[in-house]
């Protein structure tokens, strides 16, 4: 598969919420995180912030439990779709998504949806840590991999 997904680095965010921010002026026009398309979590028992975007899976289930049929998904992007004069606001999709990342708009009562920005991620431009990237599919765990290496090396004490 050639198509691009987000990933996030839940250990690079600080809690700023930018992606919040731009995603909201890109589908809205106007900053405001109750319309983003994205969350960033705050655990405060451990102190660290998640960001929670859609992961754009290969087999949807906010597609697949859809009763209206109105998510689809872009051909060219791989980002996910909304015919929301067909939506019934039903939030099926909210309650089917693995990853939590769909909310709904309180004014249209209709879901929010990961579109990717039509190819250009708006969350991923503005995130000044480089906590969410867009990268093609086969490369996504990648950056995980690493992550968990370094963390693995560093409580073994490092070379041995």
């Amino acid at each position: 598969m050639r198509h691009k997904v987000l990933v996030v680095y839940p250990h690079k965010c600080t809690g700023c919420r930018i992606c919040e921010q731009w995603c909201a002026q890109a589908h809205h026009g106007e900053m405001n995180p109750a319309k983003a398309r994205l969350a960033v979590h705050r655990i405060h028992d451990r102190q660290i912030n998640v960001p929670v975007a859609c992961s754009q899976c290969v087999q949807a289930p906010c597609i697949e439990i859809c009763p209206a049929e109105c998510i689809g998904r872009d051909e060219e992007t791989f980002g996910l779709t909304l015919n929301a004069e067909e939506c019934l606001g039903c939030r099926m999709c909210v309650d089917r998504c693995v990853r939590g990342a769909i909310k709904m708009d309180a004014d249209a009562e209709t879901p929010l949806l990961c579109d990717l920005c039509g190819g250009d991620p708006q969350c991923v431009k503005h995130c000044p840590e480089g906590a969410i990237d867009y990268v093609p599919f086969d490369r996504a765990d990648r950056g995980f991999r690493e992550h968990h290496a370094q963390r693995l090396a560093d409580e073994q004490g490092g070379v041995r």
